[in-house]
């Protein structure tokens, strides 16, 4: 479980004071942004697991980076059902769901939530 706590803790330092006001609004406008942003979380992520003591590849990386990337895009542009839900709750909701669903996901395949 405490694993669990310090990657959501890595997370929501990566996704909100890390991120700060010019990714966030940029991001749906500019790749370079976009891929900035997902840059800075997936190495925060990537770090923050290693440090608890599992291995990350390059596999992971990629995986954590473009899924981040295409929640993140899909959120900020609005794509698809993003159109119909407000960007400050039910978006919001998604996209954040989405990237803790990476971090069980990450964690599990590690062997780290037991």
């Amino acid at each position: 479980m405490m694993n669990v706590l310090i990657l959501v803790f890595a997370h929501l330092l990566a996704d909100y004071p890390l991120q700060g006001e010019f990714l966030a609004t940029m991001k749906g406008k500019n790749h370079i942004v976009l891929f900035s942003h997902a840059g800075i979380w997936t190495g925060v992520i990537a770090t923050a697991t290693y440090l608890i003591g599992f291995d990350i590849t390059f596999i992971d990386i990629a995986s954590l980076f473009v899924v981040h990337a295409i929640a993140d895009y899909l959120k900020a542009k609005p794509v698809g059902f993003y159109k119909k839900l407000d960007g400050l709750k039910g978006g919001l909701l998604i996209d954040q769901g989405i990237h803790l669903a990476q971090i069980i996901v990450l964690l599990a395949y590690k062997g780290g939530l037991v």
